[in-house]
């Protein structure tokens, strides 16, 4: 009994103490595999570039993942080295309107088109996320972290769009299509 009334004031404590922990920044993996997933134009870019490389076929969906994956990654410590590409912000907001543009139009391009493509793509938000700072960045997991985010959106794209394919996937990557260019269009106005 005497037991119940010493752990409910210390059960207490750590209520209270849960949110303060609770909104602190994660360090480490998590901190990078958050980075991608609740940054949306890299959320909206990642899945747009999965739901048109898995548009692409004839193994374009793998082979585009990885190429935008290592041309990511590439430009990203290429960008931490000091390497300055210009216009590469507004370069990250077009893609987005590209990538919409393809998805609604359903647009197929040849197979090293599309992994060129993807290529891009990867290397604009390899520049983008490479450019974050701060003590979080310095934790040694916080870089795979990224990348395993930056994996699983892409990824989820793809089967995104192959689990969409029996309801009518053309509408459904037409619609998100839609979407993530009127938001790539939206960033280059300055509006979001």
């Amino acid at each position: 009994m005497q037991a119940r009334h010493v752990l409910s004031p210390a059960c207490l404590c750590l209520l209270v103490a849960m949110p303060a922990h609770a909104a602190s920044v994660p360090q480490g993996f998590s901190s990078g595999l958050a980075g991608p997933l609740l940054t949306y134009v890299h959320l909206l870019g990642l899945l747009g570039l999965g739901l048109w490389l898995d548009m692409q076929g004839r193994g374009t969906p793998g082979g585009g993942t990885v190429a935008a994956l290592l041309a990511g990654l590439g430009f990203a410590l290429l960008t931490r080295a000091g390497v300055v590409v210009p216009y590469a912000a507004l370069a990250l907001e077009a893609s987005l309107l590209v990538l919409g543009g393809l998805l609604v139009a359903g647009v197929t391009l040849p197979r090293l088109a599309g992994l060129a493509g993807a290529a891009i793509v990867g290397a604009l938000h390899g520049i983008s996320l490479s450019q974050w700072g701060g003590p979080v960045t310095r934790h040694l997991l916080f870089w795979p972290g990224m990348l395993t985010g930056c994996l699983l959106l892409v990824t989820a794209g793809v089967g995104l769009s192959a689990t969409l394919y029996p309801l009518g996937a053309g509408k459904a990557s037409r619609i998100l299509g839609v979407v993530i260019g009127l938001v790539g269009l939206l960033m280059l106005l300055n509006v979001l």
